[in-house]
């Protein structure tokens, strides 16, 4: 009804002399009329629906009393400034506008001494798409949005400065800046909020974080799309549980400055699989494509992770995923005691292709605590380790079968610096299958103690670094077979491969060892205990093979 606005509000555009007032009529405005509000302020004192459309003149604004609520049914022509004024409410979701502007209520771009969080929260529950200009937007508390098929685009995410992309600002150390999805899980998957879109957009803080507050928070969703998002200086930068087939492609998370709290953990990604949400894993159908995550400066954080997986992992799909200067790149941490059960589903169909770890400092695939139901693929890894780095991929304490096909290990950083990382390193672990995994210019470029049920086939190669350690090491472990090509420059290896402790049905196959990189030539393939064995031989347990 139009009874509610006062007699100087709307004007037909074929009206001709202002101050002449659309009279009040019985019932909504037609479609097709066009009227104009003019400079000054138009009040709303009861509910009003209007479907015809509108264009507002610089300088109007429309006051809305407390509990009216006005209704847009056709277009809107108008500034990006404040219009709406007042308590009341505006619905503009069946309206024929194509996006709405925070501005509109209030948002304030790029002044950082007025929160914008008010007008933005006001413009998601009006209209389904909200555009946000490429400046920055000051939040004094998370902002929240959990209204299925929402739309939200910025206008860039990699800026650092105002007008240079979108910027979310919260202005509290302990606040996350966006959260996604319902504070708590619908009763079912279905009732989650489905097909909201976010875009283009860095989620930052004005003050250092203190604790595990986060960039992104996305929980208890169907169908979501985040895409180009960045969040910098957060204790987490993007938390994700109970995601239902979602897509997170090409986003970014930033350490480079201290928290409140010196020694604070960092994680770039959580897949977060630790609570039991009713799903095999934390998520269905998660698929995280060329994301990125990088520490710079000097931040003073302990246990950087670029990616951590934890509990349940189950149906996650992981793309392109690259780290800089992270301690460890990506853990998968399948926590089986406190799984329990749950790991019967939820630690299998986890796929990692193409992950790039650059100058780890610690470790850069580790995959730990699974349960032996636990199935990964590992498909082309490329790891170069740090001068301080321990090793470029760790199994330990893993049950269940994981896989590596092809990839690379490079050590070259590591070993010019004098250190002694480990290419692969396998403990106390089970069912792994490596093929074709190239290790380069590593100190020890395989070791596997305690280990049962594997095969390793691969290359290891130093064409320049010498090292007193095997090219392979396998202590206490049984029911393996391993087939290297071994090479290098002269003499960089003591032996191919070296047998230690109590081993048993261990199959090593020597064919692809090139005699001029070891030490001891034709005798130095593989050394058993404390001495070098023939070949072909049979020792018992250990068969040696190969020319």
């Amino acid at each position: 009804m139009t009874q509610g606005i006062d007699r100087r509000a709307l004007f037909p555009i074929g009206a001709g002399l202002a101050g002449v007032a659309l009279a009040p009529v019985a019932g909504a405005t037609p479609a097709h009329v066009t009227s104009i509000l003019e400079a000054g302020t138009h009040r709303i004192t009861t509910d009003t629906r209007w479907d015809g459309d509108i264009l507002v003149h610089p300088g109007a604004t429309i006051a809305i009393a407390p509990g009216a609520t006005l209704t847009l049914n056709g277009g809107l022509e108008a500034p990006v400034n404040r219009i709406f004024m007042g308590e009341g409410k505006v619905d503009l979701n069946q309206s024929h506008i194509p996006h709405a502007h925070p501005e509109w209520w209030g948002a304030a771009p790029g002044r950082g001494d007025i929160d914008s969080l008010a007008a933005i929260r006001a413009c998601l529950a009006a209209h389904p798409v909200m555009h946000l200009l490429p400046t920055d937007y000051y939040l004094s508390d998370t902002l929240v949005i959990d209204r299925p098929f929402a739309t939200v685009h910025g206008a860039g995410f990699r800026g650092t400065a105002g007008w240079r992309g979108t910027r979310l600002i919260v202005t509290n150390g302990q606040r996350d800046v966006l959260r996604v999805g319902p504070a708590t899980r619908p009763p079912s998957v279905n009732d989650y909020p489905q097909n909201i879109d976010v875009r283009h957009i860095a989620l930052c803080r004005t003050v250092p974080v203190d604790g595990p507050a986060t960039g992104l928070t996305a929980q208890f969703l169907l169908y979501a799309h985040f895409e180009q998002l960045s969040a910098a200086e957060h204790g987490v930068g993007f938390h994700a549980r109970g995601l239902v087939r979602t897509q997170m492609i090409d986003c970014i998370a930033f350490r480079s400055l201290p928290g409140a709290r010196k020694g604070e953990r960092w994680r770039g990604f959580v897949l977060d699989g630790m609570e039991d949400i009713g799903l095999a894993g934390g998520n269905a159908s998660l698929f995280l494509r060329d994301c990125n995550a990088t520490v710079g400066g000097d931040p003073g954080i302990s246990d950087g992770v670029g990616l951590l997986m934890e509990g349940a992992f189950a149906d996650s799909y992981i793309q392109n995923f690259e780290t800089t200067a992270v301690a460890s790149g990506i853990r998968v941490d399948g926590r089986s005691s406190q799984v329990g059960e749950r790991a019967r589903n939820g630690h299998v169909n986890l796929h990692i292709a193409m992950p790039i770890i650059d100058q780890c400092s610690d470790a850069g695939i580790v995959i730990r605590d699974t349960s032996e139901h636990m199935l990964i693929d590992i498909s082309e890894p490329y790891v170069a380790v740090g001068p301080s780095a321990n090793m470029a991929i760790h199994f330990h304490r893993m049950r269940g079968s994981a896989s590596v096909t092809g990839g690379q290990l490079i050590g070259m950083t590591n070993s010019g610096a004098g250190g002694d990382a480990v290419g692969l390193l396998a403990s106390d672990s089970e069912g792994f299958q490596i093929h074709g995994l190239k290790i380069m210019e590593h100190d020890r470029p395989l070791l596997l103690s305690a280990c049962q049920g594997f095969v390793v086939n691969g290359y290891v190669g130093n064409p320049s670094h010498r090292t007193n350690r095997p090219a392979a090491l396998i202590a206490n472990s049984g029911r393996g077979t391993m087939a290297l090509i071994v090479t290098g420059g002269k003499g960089v290896f003591p032996c191919g491969v070296h047998i230690d402790g109590n081993c048993r049905r261990i199959k090593i196959d020597v064919t692809g060892h090139d005699v001029m990189a070891l030490q001891n030539g034709h005798d130095g393939h593989v050394r058993l205990q404390e001495r070098f064995v023939p070949v072909p031989s049979r020792l018992g347990d250990i068969l040696v093979e190969g020319v």
